[in-house]
């Protein structure tokens, strides 16, 4: 299975991820739940080993506005 791999920004810190999903919208879904501020901070990020960093921002600004209305910062 695919995996979503890197690092986002927390008021905690740099925090690493590395999770399985079925396609990179599912993961970038299930990060946007496990931390509702991801997509919003600095981060690196790579889906199966090619860097998906400015799209996971796209993604997630798309959902965010979806979902909440809410607009990303990056």
């Amino acid at each position: 299975m695919p995996e979503l791999e890197g690092w986002f920004e927390t008021e905690n810190g740099i925090e690493p991820f590395l999770i399985e999903a079925s396609s990179l919208e599912a993961a970038v879904l299930d990060m946007i739940e496990y931390n509702e501020d991801f997509g919003h901070t600095d981060m690196e990020i790579t889906w199966d080993e090619e860097d998906v960093t400015k799209q996971v921002y796209d993604l997630a600004k798309s959902f965010y506005i979806a979902r909440k209305g809410k607009e990303c910062t990056k």
